[in-house]
């Protein structure tokens, strides 16, 4: 018998519960401010703003990381539609018209 077989490790990845609106509100502002690939800085900025409760790790680098690659994922681009010599920005919420 192999002694690998039927032994997995089980990583911990990131927290089990949802981000509130305002934590994802604060990771996407603050990696607005700081950019992607500074994950100490947005880490550090939105620890004040953790909902009651949360774990010490909640805001780590890794999680802020993996967390901002999901809002990526959900985010849908916006589509260009050519109209009439205008052009319309439109996605789920809104139109905008651009001249």
């Amino acid at each position: 018998m192999a002694s690998g077989i039927g032994k997995h490790k089980i990583l911990n990845v990131g927290p089990t519960e949802p981000w509130s609106v305002r934590e994802k509100l604060c990771l996407a502002s603050s990696v607005m401010r700081s950019g992607d690939q500074n994950w100490v800085s947005v880490s550090r900025a939105i620890k004040p703003f953790s909902e009651p409760g949360r774990p010490p790790d909640w805001f780590s680098q890794k999680h802020c990381a993996s967390q901002y690659s999901e809002l990526l994922e959900a985010t849908e681009a916006p589509k260009l539609v050519l109209q009439n010599t205008h052009i319309y920005v439109q996605n789920q919420r809104d139109v905008i018209t651009l001249f």
